[in-house]
């Protein structure tokens, strides 16, 4: 745990966007070991499984990384691969954003499925 809140202050500036999401069992005592560990960022309460499930998480803790535009990039990744993936995914640029906004009424982007365009 010391890791991940070190590396959401080193990076949270860069762009990482840390949400912790916590298993099933002992979620009673999730709220005070926030604070008592001082995590800034949100954790979840997994109460059903279903967000493990719905990722393939087998383990504890699994990281998964999803980049600037969305995308799963890494996923089950060891503590080892951690640093090094989050490094590569801040060195990329940010994606464009104007694909979604307020010429993006649906904010599904251009498909190009318009035959008048």
């Amino acid at each position: 745990m010391p890791h991940l809140i070190k590396l959401h202050t080193e990076n949270k500036d860069k762009g990482l966007v840390l949400i912790g999401v916590h298993s099933k069992n002992g979620g009673d005592k999730m709220e005070a070991f926030v604070k008592e560990q001082k995590i800034a960022y949100p954790v979840a309460h997994d109460s059903e499984g279903k967000t493990l499930k719905s990722y393939g998480g087998n383990s504890f803790p699994d990281y998964f990384l999803i980049d600037r535009a969305g995308n799963l990039r890494f996923a089950d990744l060891a503590n080892g691969e951690l640093d090094r993936a989050i490094a590569a995914l801040l060195a990329e640029d940010a994606p464009e954003t104007d694909s979604v906004g307020e010429g993006d009424p649906d904010g599904e982007g251009d498909r190009g499925d318009d035959p008048e365009e």
